[in-house]
C-alpha cells in the first residue's frame, strides 16, 4: 500500500483507518517529515480521546542547576492525573525499573519538583544528585507510561469495579519519539515494555500509534507488535512537493527507506537546494547505517571526512532543534558545503548505490 495525502488531515484520517482493524501502528519517519505535526493534529481533533505523548509533554519539566532539581508545570493535564490518581509510587518504580534502582525520585506536587537521591544506608548515600539527560527523559516518559499503564488497567476492569471513571473515554495513545538521548539498552527496554502495555490492552477500545526516527525502536517493536497479527507498519515520506507518501513497511527494517533519502540529497545538492531537512535526513541515515554495521561508538564515526567535527555539531544542533518539524532554507553556505563534501565521502566509504 502506498498512499499520497495533500493535507494532514487526509494522512490523519488514512492512519486512523489503518487502526481500524488493529491495535496499533508503526510509523519510521525522519525528523521534519512531519510526524509530530500528525501526532498533534490528531490530539487536537479529539481532545478527551487521546492520550499524546511528544515533545509538549518534555517541556512540563525543566531542570534547574541550581537548585539540582527537576522543575514541574503542575497545571499540566498530565501531572494533575498523575496527582488525583496518587501514581507518584508507580513512577518511581518504573523509573528505577527503566535505570538504576538505587536512584530514587522524590516528588513534590506541593513545590512542583522532583529531587534524586541515592540511598544505599552506608557513607555513599546522597541526596540532590544531578541525573543525566538520558535519565530525565526516561523519568518524563515514566510519568507518561504510568498514566497510560493505570488507563489500561482501569479499563481493564468492568464499569462497575473501576475506581475513577477519568480513562472512560480514551480510545488512542499516540507516541512520538520517546527514545531520545536514550542508549541502545533502554531504548529496547522502553520499546518491549511499550509492547507489553500494548497487548494488554488487547479486547480494550483503545488504540496505538508510535511514530520513531530510531531504527532500533522501530526494529523492536515491529518484531513484537507483528507477532500478534495486529500491528501495522509505515514509512512516512515527505518529498520536496507538497504532501505525504505513507507507504506499508513489510520488514523490520527499513533500511530500503533510506535509498529515497539519498536521492533526495542527491537531488538538493545537484540542484543549490539544500534545507535543514536535508541535514535531519543524512542524520537519520548515518544512524540506520551505524546500527546495521555494528558500530558500537555511534553514527559519528561514520563521518570521516574534513569536515567532520563540524558536520557532527550541525547534524546535532538541528536534530535537537525543537523546531525540527519547520523546514527551514535559512542555512549557511559553511554548512551547505560541509554536508555536501561529508555526504559524498560517506557515499564513497559505504560504497552506497549511485555513488560517485
Amino acid at each position: 500500500m502506498i498512499n499520497h495525502h495533500e493535507t494532514i488531515e487526509s494522512l490523519a484520517d488514512d492512519v486512523l483507518q489503518s487502526l481500524a482493524d488493529s491495535r496499533s501502528a508503526l510509523i519510521y519517519a525522519q525528523n521534519t517529515t512531519g510526524k509530530t505535526r500528525l501526532a498533534q493534529h490528531l490530539k487536537d481533533h479529539d481532545p478527551e480521546g487521546v492520550v499524546l505523548y511528544n515533545s509538549s509533554v518534555e517541556d512540563v519539566f525543566t531542570w534547574d542547576n541550581e537548585r539540582v532539581v527537576l522543575q514541574m508545570n503542575v497545571k499540566s493535564e498530565l501531572l494533575k492525573t498523575i496527582e488525583t490518581q496518587g501514581l507518584d509510587g508507580a513512577i518511581v518504580d518504573t523509573f528505577q525499573a527503566f535505570t538504576n534502582d538505587k536512584i530514587e525520585p522524590s516528588i513534590d506536587f506541593e513545590s512542583g519538583e522532583v529531587s534524586f537521591g541515592i540511598h544505599k544506608g552506608d557513607d555513599s548515600s546522597a541526596d540532590g544528585i544531578k541525573i543525566s539527560r538520558a535519565e530525565e527523559r526516561i523519568f518524563v516518559w515514566c510519568v507518561y507510561y504510568s498514566v497510560l499503564s493505570a488507563a489500561i488497567d482501569t479499563l481493564r476492569d468492568s464499569p462497575d469495579l473501576r475506581l475513577s471513571e477519568d480513562y472512560d473515554g480514551l480510545t488512542l495513545a499516540v507516541i512520538d519519539d520517546p527514545v531520545s538521548s536514550m542508549d541502545d539498552v533502554r531504548i529496547v527496554t522502553v520499546a518491549l515494555a511499550l509492547a507489553e502495555l500494548i497487548k494488554r490492552a488487547s479486547g480494550l477500545n483503545v488504540k496505538f500509534l508510535i511514530t520513531t526516527h530510531h531504527a532500533l525502536f522501530f526494529n523492536v517493536l515491529f518484531n513484537s507488535l507483528r507477532r500478534s497479527k495486529k500491528g501495522r507498519a509505515y514509512t512516512l515520506l515527505r518529498g520536496p512537493a507538497m504532501g505525504w507518501t505513507l507507504k506499508s513497511q513489510p520488514h523490520d527494517s527499513p533500511f530500503s527507506y533510506h535509498l529515497g533519502i539519498v536521492n533526495d540529497i542527491e537531488l538538493a545538492i545537484s540542484g543549490g537546494s539544500i534545507q535543514r531537512s536535508h541535514f535531519n535526513q543524512f542524520r537519520a541515515l548515518l544512524e540506520k547505517t551505524a546500527n546495521f554495521l555494528g558500530y558500537a561508538g555511534g553514527w559519528g564515526e561514520l563521518l570521516t571526512g574534513p569536515d567532520a567535527a563540524l558536520l557532527t555539531k550541525v547534524l546535532n544542533l538541528y536534530s535537537h532543534d525543537r523546531f525540527s518539524d519547520v523546514d527551514s532554507s535559512e542555512v549557511s553556505e559553511e554548512y551547505r558545503d560541509a554536508l555536501k563534501g561529508e555526504f559524498h565521502e560517506f557515499l564513497r566509504t559505504f560504497r552506497w548505490e549511485g555513488a560517485a
